[in-house]
């Protein structure tokens, strides 16, 4: 025999799975890739959302504290009546009692940058914080048109007014400054006479933007806000035309934009404050997504990389294992038998042009050939050893049955009474000739009864009243097909272990249908089984194997776990045997009662 071409084989399916491998991981790194990228999108969308949400609840919240500051100062009496009775008599006691009562306010460790309360009465401003003066003040036409017509418009209500439109009064020219601003007047319900204005410097606005950014990774975002009338209030030097492309973006409805005049794609979310009136929008650059889109297509490559040469490594050795083993396996099935490995001719098989899986595949055949003529065999011997079994089940009739009624039939014989010999000869001819019959056809359930009936008479011949029998018979089921001797063993059993001197013997047996099924229930009023007896016939029934050869568990007679197994045998699953003790109340018998039956279904 001409050696195998192993390396074959190895390289087809190395090849084959090989190319399966690639499109598959391919497949995966795309899937894992658009997944990947697409949940951090997702997942840094809403980040930025809740951030650009905190950023402007803590400029709500920074915002509503120096709005209450404003409204404190606007309350105090000592405060107002300063302003507009007391400031202009320019008493120093006067002036140190006014700032002692704003310090007792703001307090001295104050947040913001710089206070102005300007007199529009009196044309007067009041500073503190960063300057404590009073002194004239000249509104000029940019504060008019900017922050104090806009704020007297409100009457009362509080603005804030973005660092491009200036502020009532800059300590420091050229600071960015954020102002919260509000008219008031001396008493309620007269003229707005004064405008407090709170200012904060933009750097300070930076520092809470910059202390949340912390808290993202360095992406490089960026923070926007405006006003409803689109002005830039973060940062103040924006450029126009930025401005202007961001405030006009639909972000409740979108948040990737790509633009044509920056030709990047950004994430930008936002949030709308109405304490505020601002809206805080929230910039990640395109690099980051970059970035980001690189990280998750590396991680791609990667896997795929990896993955692919580990299955191709793991394909080789799972090739080389299959092939290796191939000439021993076909050296094996070849001579393969159920009782012994036999030498075979190869001589046919051999030649350049076979590999390894046509020789396999003859191989194969041969084996199937000579497997099943092995099977049939076996098939063909398993029946006659059933067949033998169900005969050796079938012949368990107890031999003292027999001598008993000839001893009967000698006595009565010797009285005379030939008529009842002669019947009760025939009777048991007929029972003789009925358990002598080939069993393989099985009988009727009409045979069957007519067979425990001539039992059952020749009982009532030898005990007289002292047994008496009940039939009920559904006469419709007659031609049903059942096995032999599975009603007469087990009332037999009950005459021989239920027969009392002290009391009449009563055996009922009742035969209906039921559910597409026949059942039959044999019942006598003896002492019924023991529980010891009770259990071990269950046992022996639950760990009954009817491919096994069983010693029969009788109780004298044909044996309950012979009955058992033999309709088994004959209806596989589709049968009923329940076996218990009954007792009055439950039945007028009380004793034994046997119920056996079969599906219609499963009659042969």
């Amino acid at each position: 025999m001409k050696k195998l071409h192993q390396n074959s084989l190895m390289r087809k399916i190395t090849f084959s799975y090989s190319i399966v491998f690639f499109f598959l991981i391919i497949l995966l790194s795309i899937i894992y890739y658009f997944t990947a990228y697409h949940n951090f999108l997702q997942n840094h969308t809403r980040i930025s959302r809740q951030l650009a949400k905190t950023i402007s609840n803590q400029i709500d919240t920074q915002g509503s504290k120096f709005n209450n500051l404003e409204i404190r100062i606007l309350e105090s009496e000592e405060i107002m009546k300063y302003i507009f009775e007391g400031a202009k008599q320019h008493n120093v006691v006067s002036d140190w009692e006014f700032r002692k009562n704003l310090y007792a306010i703001t307090g001295y460790n104050y947040e913001f940058y710089q206070l102005n309360i300007v007199n529009l009465n009196e044309s007067t401003i009041h500073t503190f914080g960063e300057e404590y003066y009073y002194k004239p003040y000249t509104i000029t036409r940019n504060v008019q048109e900017n922050i104090i017509e806009p704020t007297l418009e409100l009457d009362g209500a509080k603005i804030i007014i973005p660092p491009n439109k200036g502020c009532l009064y800059a300590p420091v020219k050229d600071v960015p400054i954020i102002s919260v601003c509000r008219a008031f007047s001396r008493y309620p319900l007269s003229k707005k006479a004064g405008i407090i204005e709170i200012q904060v410097k933009e750097a300070s606005l930076e520092k809470l933007i910059n202390d949340n950014l912390y808290a993202l990774e360095n992406g490089g975002e960026q923070v926007l806000i405006f006003d409803n009338n689109n002005n830039p209030v973060y940062p103040s030097d924006i450029p126009q035309e930025r401005l202007d492309y961001y405030t006009s973006l639909d972000t409740d409805n979108k948040t990737m934009f790509r633009s044509s005049l920056f030709s990047e794609t950004e994430i930008v979310t936002s949030h709308y404050s109405s304490e505020t009136m601002c809206t805080v929008m929230l910039i990640t650059p395109a690099s980051y997504i970059l970035q980001n889109r690189l990280f998750y297509l590396e991680i791609c490559i990667g896997f795929f990389l990896f993955t692919f040469a580990l299955l191709v490594f793991i394909t080789r050795r799972l090739a080389l294992r299959i092939t290796a083993p191939i000439t021993e396996l076909k050296n094996r099935i070849s001579s393969l038998e159920l009782d012994q490995i036999a030498e075979e001719d190869y001589d046919n098989l051999s030649g350049d042009t076979f590999n390894e899986l046509e020789i396999l595949n003859k191989s194969y055949s041969r084996m199937q050939r000579r497997l099943k003529r092995s099977l049939d065999d076996v098939i063909s011997s398993r029946t006659l050893t059933i067949q033998s079994q169900m005969l050796a089940l079938q012949a368990q009739m107890d031999s003292h049955f027999l001598y008993n009624t000839l001893t009967i039939i000698s006595i009565i014989a010797e009285d005379n009474d030939d008529e009842q010999a002669a019947a009760m000869c025939i009777k048991l001819t007929k029972m003789l000739r009925y358990i002598t019959e080939d069993i393989s056809h099985g009988t009727t359930l009409a045979q069957e009864i007519t067979h425990t009936q001539n039992y059952t008479d020749l009982i009532t011949t030898r005990f007289g009243k002292g047994v008496e029998f009940d039939y009920q018979i559904d006469t419709a089921l007659d031609m049903v097909r059942v096995p032999r001797l599975i009603l007469q063993p087990i009332v037999e059993n009950c005459v021989k272990y239920s027969r009392s001197p002290d009391r009449v013997l009563k055996i009922a047996i009742r035969i209906w249908n039921e559910d597409d099924c026949w059942y039959a229930n044999i019942r006598d009023n003896g002492n019924g089984f023991s529980e010891e007896a009770l259990k071990i016939i269950r046992d022996r029934i639950a760990d009954m194997n009817p491919e096994q050869q069983h010693p029969a568990l009788s109780i004298n007679g044909m044996g309950l776990v012979n009955i058992y197994l033999r309709l088994r045998l004959y209806y596989n699953s589709q049968f009923t045997f329940q076996l218990e003790n009954k007792a009055p109340p439950d039945s007028i018998y009380g004793g034994v009662s046997i119920t056996i039956g079969g599906n219609l279904d499963e009659t042969k």
